[in-house]
């Protein structure tokens, strides 16, 4: 069975797998964020503004992830300010469910971050205790010289830290 991750820039023939994607983020997000479905029976999510990141009009990137060339989730990278400086974001990374616990996000983050740049940042939401459990268990198998935790945080309402890669 080929089991190949792909990691591959959005482009505007995923527009609609990329809004479907973002309605089951949105699903798991609302257990931190208590966020309701509209009468429609969706998520609120800002549609035209994914549109303009897929076309290169924001300074965010979307990145489809797949495994075995099936769609398994998305990641989003955009430029952020924190501690001073402006620094690349891993602002979102979603797998689905049937691809988790399988070295996908880990694989994601190796190979889309230290591309990026030598210093990078990640929020994660205080109360979603899974996810910080993921991270500062990722943070001791990177390829990274130190993980700054930003205290205070930045951003209310989250856990935010600053990772250096190794050169």
């Amino acid at each position: 069975m080929d089991t190949t991750i792909t990691i591959r820039k959005a482009e505007s023939t995923d527009i609609p797998a990329i809004k479907m994607l973002w309605q089951f983020y949105q699903y798991h997000q609302s257990i931190f964020d208590l966020e309701d479905v509209g009468l429609d029976g969706c998520y609120d999510i800002d549609e035209g503004y994914l549109e303009c990141v897929v076309r290169g009009e924001e300074d965010c990137i979307i990145y489809l992830v797949l495994v075995s060339n099936q769609i398994a989730g998305f990641a989003t990278v955009e430029p952020t300010e924190i501690a001073g400086k402006e620094i690349p974001e891993l602002a979102d990374i979603f797998i689905l469910p049937k691809y988790r616990k399988q070295g996908i996000a880990k694989f994601v983050i190796q190979n889309l971050m230290p591309v990026e740049t030598n210093q990078w940042h990640v929020a994660v939401h205080l109360n979603d205790s899974l996810a910080l459990k993921f991270w500062n268990s990722l943070f001791a198998k990177l390829n990274v010289v130190r993980v700054d935790k930003v205290d205070p945080p930045e951003t209310e309402g989250y856990h935010e830290f600053v990772i250096t890669n190794a050169q």
